[in-house]
């Protein structure tokens, strides 16, 4: 697969991201206040979907960070992933290590929500899609803040690393220093969170509608960007066509086979690593095939000996 080359230094936009997060962080606080003042259940949904929106670019910017691109700082890079960690409610650094465990085991058989083999049972394939799809896969992210902080040695439980794509994530993960790590970072989103509450005085049905319907449109479209790609841990991924005003939400994160192939530079650079005939793909189309549910597939594991 063809990968656009140039010679121009992509530097990390320090200020833009810093900016970008600054009026993230308002939007999140007032959004929160507002939701928990409204005493009409549709005004209350209406601002959670807001919400759930203004978490996606929220998103974008942990995922910078998790490859230490959001600022050329690292104190400042991990400072800014942290914080953006505590709105989204994850460790960063546990959400770090599964990011960067999907890199090395993309489009494998430890990460296939889309494909499944003939001799696989083809409705507990499709159950393990839509569980995630409907919300579930966020909070999963949010139990993790829980299991860390109180209950750590679960997570390595036979429940969890039984499961063939839960296994993959957690590879690597249970050191000693790396869990202590984890469960100071869980202990301090927890105690963020407390705080604002004490504070703001957030409604706890505003702010649990919220998170819901975040979690739910987060985990709903978080594979659209690699659903039926080339079974290829490096191309398995798409860049996805999307409405102008959608490009502004995302970042640039719907190029993501421009991010997987350059995974190193940062989101407002990637337009200049694609060519215009390689947005074969409508961001809606993917969303709606993937709702379809899982196919067929003959294709083989692209890596049998993933570390």
């Amino acid at each position: 697969m063809e990968v656009l080359t140039t010679n121009k230094k992509f530097t990390i936009p320090n200020a833009i991201n810093i900016i970008a997060v600054i009026i993230l962080s308002f939007l999140y606080f007032i959004l929160l206040i507002t939701a928990s003042k409204q005493q009409h259940w549709y005004w209350m949904i209406g601002i959670s979907i807001l919400f759930g929106i203004i978490m996606i670019p929220v998103y974008t910017l942990i995922h910078e960070a998790e490859h230490n691109i959001i600022n050329s700082n690292l104190f400042i890079n991990n400072l800014l992933g942290g914080w953006l960690c505590c709105l989204f409610i994850a460790p960063f650094s546990f959400f770090k290590h599964c990011h960067l465990r999907h890199h090395k085991k993309n489009r494998t058989d430890l990460e296939m929500w889309d494909l499944y083999y003939e001799h696989q049972d083809k409705w507990k394939k499709y159950g393990k899609l839509y569980f995630v799809s409907i919300g579930f896969g966020y909070l999963s992210v949010v139990l993790s803040v829980i299991l860390f902080s109180f209950a750590p040695k679960l997570i390595y439980s036979d429940f969890f690393t039984k499961q063939t794509e839960a296994a993959g994530f957690l590879q690597g993960s249970n050191t000693i220093k790396k869990i202590r790590v984890f469960k100071i970072e869980s202990i301090l989103v927890i105690i963020f969170h407390v705080v604002c509450f004490y504070i703001f005085k957030y409604n706890w049905t505003a702010w649990v509608s919220c998170y819901l319907i975040h979690g739910f449109i987060w985990s709903s479209q978080n594979y659209v960007n690699h659903a039926f790609s080339p079974r290829d841990i490096i191309n398995g991924a798409h860049n996805l066509k999307v409405p102008t005003w959608l490009k502004l939400i995302y970042l640039n994160f719907n190029l993501h086979l421009a991010h997987h192939q350059n995974p190193k530079i940062p989101w407002i650079h990637l337009p200049d690593f694609i060519k215009d005939e390689n947005h074969k793909i409508s961001f809606f189309k993917n969303y709606i095939r993937l709702w379809k549910g899982p196919i067929i597939t003959t294709e083989p594991d692209p890596s049998k000996d993933i570390e």
